[in-house]
């Protein structure tokens, strides 16, 4: 074999041990903001081939789960389900696309729903670039909402997403100011006011939801992810 041989082989391992080093699996992450009391804190989700006991937590993201590539029908039951025609047809379902590599799913409550009284939402953290230091946020009010975070202003708008950038160049507390306008006219109502702590090496998730006559409630959850 000659040099110039050698060599190309050894460009192509390298290129190869590359991408696998880069590549890693798909994950997803469970957030249940809104839980009922009474709600389930366990279920089982079918995810075309295996049926796996997650957490329901309200207070913080689920653990890490992994789970198989390509286009996914995920289904979550109130036991551990064996095979597909054994899936209750009513029990809620969410279909995630072959693309996404990296997301969350949003638990809801659906009442209605006979089997499990939740719903499944996608929440793809690739859309829109979110970036350790950030913060996707949801507002699921139909109020207008304004934030001063540390060094950054956000607004949301009624029933819409946003993302803000980071509140301070460097992890260390800052102040979270949010107010609402409500319906999105008139002044600006306050919220809250706190000393929350920034992790430059986190994403974050923030929900705001409705809370009957009272203020709107915001949830705050940090996606460690360790290297």
């Amino acid at each position: 074999m000659n040099i110039v041989s050698s060599i190309a082989l050894l460009g192509a391992g390298c290129l190869l041990l590359s991408g696998l080093l880069e590549a890693k699996p798909r994950t997803c992450r469970i957030v249940y903001p809104e839980r009922p009391r009474g709600a389930p804190k366990v279920a089982w989700l079918f995810d075309g081939e295996h049926s796996r006991s997650i957490s329901l937590p309200d207070k913080t993201l689920s653990p890490v789960m992994p789970l198989p590539e390509g286009e996914l029908v995920l289904v979550m039951t109130p036991e551990e389900v064996g095979a597909p025609e054994a899936l209750p047809p009513q029990a809620p379902r969410l279909r995630i696309p072959g693309e996404v590599a990296d997301f969350y799913i949003l638990i809801t409550p659906d009442p209605g729903n006979p089997v499990l009284p939740v719903r499944m939402d996608l929440v793809d953290s690739q859309e829109g670039g979110l970036k350790p230091g950030q913060t996707l946020w949801f507002n699921r009010t139909q109020h207008q909402i304004v934030a001063k975070l540390g060094d950054t202003a956000l607004v949301v708008k009624s029933q819409a997403r946003a993302i803000s950038t980071k509140p301070a160049a460097e992890s260390g507390y800052y102040t979270a100011e949010f107010q609402y306008r409500v319906n999105g006219e008139g002044p600006l109502v306050r919220i809250t006011e706190q000393s929350w702590w920034h992790d430059a090496g986190s994403r974050h998730l923030g929900f705001i939801v409705s809370a009957g006559g009272r203020l709107p409630k915001i949830f705050f959850y940090r996606d460690f992810r360790s290297p």
